[in-house]
């Protein structure tokens, strides 16, 4: 199977990638960059970032971004606001593209990383999400096509669609474990006297 890559996707029949996979206060909408409005050197740094050992182990590209810098110096998550290039879109109306020619529902990924976090990881449900033909949003984007179901194609079909799902949520729950040991080590350094006591061990054996 291909290399999996993170973070991007298509809205629409547009590239895409997505900065913000949903908004704290609104789960049903997410915040992204269509591809081909990047110029340039621009369009450069924000790929570059995006394929980077950092952004493909983390599960929000939006802290990466946050976090690097433009080629001429700038923040890049500031510049794409400054630039007015995050568009906000319906979850529903944006599909991940982890592997060539594989589309993933973004709602579905929300789903299952939302399970992981809250310490659950029930086995993946396939059932796609339906979005009505003709749906615009102010972007002006061409509308999204109806998603069928999954149990409509081909059968190995099917089947790498499962596996692309499953490869992409293997590796997040890896970032999300990762990223808790981190913060459990840091805690231990600020606070020593949190970190869990060992036992008194084995007594020694008698010569």
């Amino acid at each position: 199977m291909a290399d999996i890559m993170k973070h991007v996707g298509k809205y629409g029949d547009k590239p895409c990638v997505v900065v913000f996979r949903e908004l704290p206060e609104e789960a049903d909408q997410a915040l992204i960059v269509i591809s081909d409005s990047l110029e340039g050197q621009l369009h450069d740094d924000i790929m570059s970032v995006v394929d980077s050992p950092e952004g493909q182990e983390s599960n929000n590209i939006s802290e990466v971004l946050f976090r690097r810098r433009a080629t001429d110096g700038s923040n890049l998550l500031e510049t794409l606001h400054t630039n007015q290039k995050l568009n906000k879109v319906p979850v529903s109306m944006v599909k991940l593209t982890p592997v060539p020619n594989q589309e993933v529902e973004l709602a579905d990924v929300n789903a299952e990383l939302g399970k992981i976090e809250a310490g659950s990881n029930p086995p993946l449900k396939t059932e796609n999400l339906i979005v009505e033909d003709g749906v615009s949003v102010d972007t002006g984007a061409a509308p999204t096509p109806v998603v069928g179901d999954q149990t409509d194609g081909a059968p190995e079909e099917i089947a790498n669609n499962l596996l692309a799902q499953a490869e992409l949520l293997e590796q997040d729950a890896k970032a999300l474990v990762s990223d808790a040991e981190a913060k459990k080590a840091e805690a231990y350094r600020i606070a020593p006297e949190l970190s869990p006591k060992r036992g008194p061990g084995r007594p020694p054996k008698n010569s």
